[in-house]
């Protein structure tokens, strides 16, 4: 990965970390005293210190992590400052019923760089890049289907959008990519469905049955002969030929299964278990199964194979933590903690890097609304096998992708329908053999 990345255009809302403000319902003016309004805070950190018109705010705790404080409607300048963070300034308009502010401050130091986010449609669950890195594909939970932007700018460039039929379901999660028959296939969970769209012009092709019920993670084979799928309710793996869109085999899975790798040889496919926590591989063609890894009582979720180090990387939601699996000797290698309910996982191309999302704890009210923390962009280092940096992210970071030149990466808020882009700036070098418990990788 180069050392010094390349600085693209512009960013839309370049300037904006992470900081909203929600004007609050008339009800709520009854807190008002005095003439003053409430004011609302969740914070990234949770204890930043909070600043008014230069004045420390006295904050006393709120519901689901929130701050209180009392201020005067009008116009103020909010100042939030927190150790080892970029101090943030930003003017409020203060309405007489108040408002809640949400905000993040960046990590000062390490080798990211905030480089801007943008607004997407209502709940973004996944993000990928195009094989040439230039746009960005984000399929829309609840919205009709997957957004395409722009990498470098964030701009938005068009759609992928089936028939209003099935548009109007909902319930996009996954894209992949066919180079060599130039399609991008998304996933609709809602109605069972594979939708083909062409990869240039951003047209629909056809739609097509998923074999099983709910489909969720799409992965080609080495030869992109085939794809498979994982199906969220029916438990299975369904087998498709990408020619004919035609279920060549389904696959019982004994619970569900989300995360798929296939290896480069065209002789693995990993699939991870979010009931139990195990990952199994099959040998291909003919399917025969093991596990790789037994039910330990997490989720597994994503998968991201790496060939050259002959390793597995698998996120846990359950267990809060990056499994490390060694291929060359079938065995867990390191088990490292990453935060609150882990969701995607990317891989750097030279293999350095290991990032992934935490998505926070859950409220409440359930994991469908904020919870107290906002979640977090997590770092690891692939031949240290340590945490080396982490980026606040807002509510519910989900979906992630590095850049294929490896000097940018991307995530979803889902939450907070949006996308977070930061520069990679200076990474650890590429990965040389090391010695790991006794055995060399």
């Amino acid at each position: 990965m180069s050392r010094s990345a390349r600085r693209p255009g512009s960013l839309r809302k370049a300037a904006r970390r992470g900081f909203a403000v929600f004007a609050l319902l008339a009800a709520n003016q009854a807190e008002a005293q005095g003439g003053a309004a409430p004011l609302g805070l969740k914070t990234a950190p949770p204890d930043a210190a909070v600043y008014i018109d230069g004045r420390r705010l006295v904050l006393t705790e709120g519901p689901n992590g929130s701050r209180r404080a009392q201020t005067s409607p009008g116009s103020h300048e909010l100042l939030l400052l927190a150790d080892g963070h970029i101090a943030e300034k930003r003017r409020i308009e203060v309405p007489p019923q108040g408002c809640r502010v949400e905000a993040k401050l960046e990590r000062a130091g390490g080798f990211l760089r905030f480089a801007g986010m943008a607004a997407t449609g209502a709940r973004p669950k996944s993000v990928y890049y195009s094989p040439d890195g230039r746009r960005l594909f984000v399929p829309l939970l609840s919205g009709q289907g997957v957004e395409v932007l722009d990498a470098a700018t964030l701009e938005k460039l068009g759609e992928l959008v089936p028939p209003s039929a099935y548009a109007r379901a909902e319930g996009f999660v996954e894209c992949a990519f066919f180079p060599k028959r130039g399609e991008v296939w998304v996933s609709q969970m809602h109605l069972s469905l594979i939708h083909a769209f062409d990869l240039a012009s951003l047209a629909y092709k056809d739609s097509f049955s998923s074999g099983g019920s709910y489909p969720k993670v799409i992965a080609p084979s080495a030869d992109g002969r085939l794809a498979f799928v994982t199906n969220w309710v029916s438990e299975d793996l369904c087998v498709l030929e990408t020619d004919s869109r035609r279920v060549v085999a389904r696959v019982p899975l004994g619970g569900i299964g989300r995360g798929l790798a296939a290896s480069p040889d065209g002789k693995r496919l990993y699939v991870a278990l979010f009931e139990g926590g195990a990952i199994l591989e099959f040998s291909l063609p003919g399917f025969e199964r093991r596990f790789l890894l037994p039910p330990d009582g997490g989720a597994k979720r994503h998968l991201v194979l790496d060939p050259a180090r002959r390793r597995l990387y698998a996120t846990d939601m359950d267990r809060g933590s990056l499994f490390v699996v060694s291929l060359a000797s079938d065995r867990l290698i390191a088990e490292l903690p990453l935060g609150d309910n882990p969701n995607g996982c990317a891989l750097s191309p030279d293999g350095a890097l290991v990032v992934a999302c935490t998505r926070g704890p859950n409220g409440a009210a359930g994991y469908e609304l904020p919870g107290p923390r906002f979640g977090e962009l997590v770092v690891v280092d692939a031949n240290l096998l340590a945490v080396i940096d982490r980026r606040w992210g807002g509510n519910q970071p989900t979906g992630l992708a590095v850049a294929p030149d490896g000097r940018r990466l991307v995530f979803t808020d889902f939450l907070d329908h949006r996308v977070e882009a930061y520069d990679i700036e200076c990474a650890p070098r590429p990965f040389l053999p090391r010695r790991i418990r006794g055995e060399i990788e």
